[in-house]
């Protein structure tokens, strides 16, 4: 069975690294017969896509599917259940992982670390997850995704201020991408509000910034001690403000679809679909990888219109349009690589 390098980046809605690994993958046994012959199968050739093209649709359903479950499920009460069970999810895999015979290395962290863990998990948990279930409440599908989507242009703006210095062309892709998210506020129609689509915007700004902070940390420690703990730090007070929506919600009347709902935004958009994508990132790039990722708002927006009959005006379109145009043209640079972040890590660890 052969065994593949696996690089895994941080992703869109949670903020979950994993660093270079090897995962074997089944069926190989016909992929090594394939690759024996210099004729790989069909099916092999088109597995990255395969692979992209389900994350795509695990990450635009989440917005779908949430939005139906607030039918049944309070929005702070769905955050309370969903990050409780995130938590413990959390652990579990650390609890797995530091088993090994480096075990203190995945549970101990330098003290003076210890507050950009809390502004992380604030950031990152506490502030985007409210953003995103208050925003969405009062948004479209569609809305919530598209403005959610706009993480990067936030992150390119707080990296600047702290001394980065982004390539013309990222200059160039903020200001169309700007363009188009003015444009697509001006729509008044189409099932959203002024309100959801700021909070939305809100959550893009605290995710920026947890990507920011959070920087340092994945440079320095394994990533299932960053996911563990960053998760307990921001759903700690997560979990304290949607306790009263919790202790109202009548849990006993939710069916076992709403459950399954629950379990499905836990695991899928969270485990699954980062095995996946960096998997196809291994084998696609990360510049194909990260393109197909801006198909997530289009298929969402899809998604609204079939179930929840969204409006789709010329406005909505043409700013949906630019503000996916201005991120495909902040995505072409060259980023530093990991690397970098790590020796960057080190420098600011030793307060360089």
């Amino acid at each position: 069975m052969a065994r593949h390098p696996v690089i895994l980046t941080q992703g869109t809605m949670t903020g979950w690294r994993v660093r270079r690994t090897e995962v074997a993958l089944a069926g190989d046994g016909r992929s090594d017969a394939a690759e024996a012959s210099g004729q790989p199968s069909p099916l092999t050739t088109f597995l990255p896509e395969i692979a992209l093209l389900t994350v795509v649709l695990l990450w635009a359903s989440t917005f779908v599917i949430t939005k139906d479950a607030f039918e049944r499920i309070s929005p702070l009460a769905f955050a309370f259940i969903r990050f409780l069970l995130i938590t413990v999810l959390a652990f579990g895999v650390l609890v797995v992982r530091g088993r090994s015979a480096q075990r203190a290395r995945y549970w101990r962290v330098e003290r003076a670390d210890l507050p950009r863990f809390a502004l992380a998990g604030l950031f990152g948990y506490t502030l985007y997850q409210l953003g995103f279930v208050l925003g969405l409440e009062r948004t479209s599908p569609f809305s919530s995704s598209l403005l959610i989507a706009m993480v990067p242009l936030f992150t390119m703006l707080l990296v600047t201020l702290l001394g980065d210095r982004p390539p013309p062309v990222a200059w160039v892709g903020l200001g169309v991408a700007i363009a188009g998210v003015v444009v697509f506020l001006s729509d008044r129609g189409g099932g959203g509000s002024w309100e959801g689509n700021l909070i939305s915007l809100g959550a893009a700004v605290a995710f920026a910034t947890y990507g920011v902070v959070n920087r340092p940390l994945v440079a320095r420690y394994p990533p299932e001690t960053v996911s563990a703990y960053t998760t307990l730090a921001g759903s700690v007070p997560l979990l304290l403000v949607s306790l009263p929506a919790a202790r109202a919600q009548d849990w006993g009347s939710l069916g076992v679809g709403s459950w399954l709902v629950i379990l499905y935004m836990v695991v899928l958009p969270v485990y699954v679909a980062y095995i996946l994508w960096n998997w196809a990132i291994a084998r696609r790039g990360v510049a194909i990888a990260t393109s197909t990722a801006l198909t997530v708002p289009v298929v969402s927006g899809v998604l609204s219109a079939i179930f929840y009959a969204e409006g789709f005006g010329t406005l909505k379109v043409l700013g949906a349009t630019l503000a996916l145009l201005g991120l495909l043209l902040m995505r072409l640079p060259r980023w530093p690589s990991l690397d970098s972040l790590r020796k960057r890590g080190n420098r600011v660890r030793s307060g360089v």
